[in-house]
């Protein structure tokens, strides 16, 4: 495979992580937390598309500074839990909801570290 089609199959392969990533730790943060089945799975589908947005959000803040881009990081993460928890109404408990978006920014904060290059012989 040439080198471009491999960077392209690593990145889909990282956004399909990072969705799988998602569904599994909001699942598994709402049962936690003592929703019930039913809620966990409401819990998990209103987290999926706020997901999407994360990640066409980190993409199109990866062209700005350095500057830039923390801020608009830290915005990304810290503007979904406020929106679900305002859609969620009473049955959304708060803190599975900030767990969910701490987890997400330690996955950020992983995908963007430095990776050392895999040589062949």
């Amino acid at each position: 495979m040439s080198e471009r089609t491999e960077r392209m199959a690593d990145f889909v392969a990282e956004r399909i992580e990072f969705l799988t990533f998602l569904a599994c730790v909001c699942a598994l943060v709402a049962l936690l937390t003592g929703m019930p089945g039913e809620k966990a799975l409401a819990f998990t589908a209103i987290n999926l598309p706020f997901g999407l947005f994360l990640l066409v959000g980190l993409g199109f803040s990866t062209t700005l500074s350095f500057a830039w881009r923390l801020p608009v990081t830290t915005l990304l993460l810290a503007l979904p839990p406020m929106a679900i928890m305002d859609m969620g109404g009473a049955w959304m408990n708060p803190i599975a909801v900030w767990c969910v978006y701490g987890l997400l920014a330690f996955e950020v904060i992983w995908q963007a570290r430095p990776r050392a290059r895999l040589t062949t012989q």
